[in-house]
């Protein structure tokens, strides 16, 4: 018999009374949750994360206490419970084992999420229904997405979003002139984070027109060895989280070289443990191969064109996903160098 339906039902109830009861104690409440965590968290992973998570709350002043509690009061409810629901349990519980699963059986491995670089409208646009349908059976529950102003068309990607209702899709501007485009959709997808670019004299004006319309949305910033440094002070920092930003996602440039990456991903997980700002860094590349590392023990990072075309990893098989299932080209470009066990 498959109980997954009553488990996922029970986890969302405790989920929903936890951003409610948050709203009334919230400090209370969030180290409730995370003393929860500890208790039912059968993996090591899940267990190292809460007991960080206990550690980082011990801290009276930790600034994650007014994060937590600003997300709570300023979201949808619908929205937060949506998205934490989707990426914690769909994609890093649920997902995670049938990941496991599949990877054992057929020797390959598969990412937790893929990235896709949407940005190329002169290309054919590959079939997003068909790809989160066949992510979904493998245990990929998570999508981030780029656009710009060439994408061809954002409101079937919205679409494929309000249809998949039971992944999460993270939505990243990749130039300063789509953030209004995104800031103005009006569709409520409770299941889509929204991300417009940083650099932008608009951004303060866009994070308040997205708060306004109680969204679950954050900042994205391009880094190279030149402006590093900057997007890491406390300065802009602080700027950021003023401006409403609850998360700032930090992406390597393509010429970007590895002393800077090396230098950012330790300065995030620096601030990230210190909890000074009400704001959570993410180095995306780094942590998005740090979760897949942890699912699959091995990364296994996919990112896609517009076409189809595998951009990540690098140098692997010409396969196109125009030209066959995901399954094939997952078998073509990422075969495990370890068997499970």
């Amino acid at each position: 018999m498959d109980n997954q339906p009553v488990i996922r039902a029970a986890i969302r109830n405790v989920v929903t009374k936890g951003i409610r009861d948050i709203r009334r104690d919230p400090n209370r409440s969030i180290r409730r949750l995370v003393d929860l965590g500890i208790q039912f968290g059968k993996g090591h992973n899940q267990q190292t994360f809460f007991t960080d998570a206990q550690s980082a709350l011990k801290r009276k002043h930790s600034a994650y206490y007014e994060l937590v509690t600003q997300l709570t009061r300023n979201v949808d409810p619908k929205t937060l419970e949506t998205l934490g629901f989707n990426v914690g349990y769909m994609s890093w519980t649920m997902g995670a084992k049938q990941i496991r699963a599949y990877e054992k059986e057929h020797g390959v491995n598969v990412p937790w999420t893929i990235l896709l670089d949407l940005r190329h409208g002169e290309f054919p646009t590959l079939d997003l229904p068909k790809l989160v349908h066949e992510g979904q059976a493998l245990g990929i529950y998570t999508y981030f997405l780029y656009v710009c102003e060439h994408t061809a068309d954002l409101d079937a990607i919205l679409a494929v979003a309000e249809q998949f209702s039971g992944s999460a899709f993270f939505l990243f501007s990749a130039d300063g002139s789509t953030n209004a485009r995104l800031a103005a959709i009006d569709a409520l997808l409770n299941n889509t984070l929204i991300i417009p670019r940083g650099g932008d004299s608009s951004c303060p004006e866009i994070g308040g027109m997205l708060a306004q319309k109680k969204r679950m949305f954050g900042l994205n910033c391009e880094y190279n060895a030149v402006n590093a440094q900057t997007l890491l002070s406390d300065a802009f920092i602080q700027a950021v989280a003023e401006q409403g930003y609850p998360f700032l996602f930090l992406i390597p440039s393509p010429d970007c070289d590895p002393v800077t990456r090396k230098h950012v991903n330790e300065s995030v997980l620096a601030l990230r443990s210190e909890g000074r700002y009400p704001l959570f860094p993410v180095d995306l590349y780094d942590d998005v191969r740090q979760v897949d590392h942890i699912i699959s023990e091995e990364s296994c990072m996919l990112a896609l064109r517009t076409d189809g075309l595998v951009l990540y990893p690098i140098g692997a098989s010409p396969v196109t996903l125009n030209g066959c299932s995901l399954e094939e080209l997952i078998a073509a470009t990422m075969p495990r160098t370890h068997r499970r066990r």
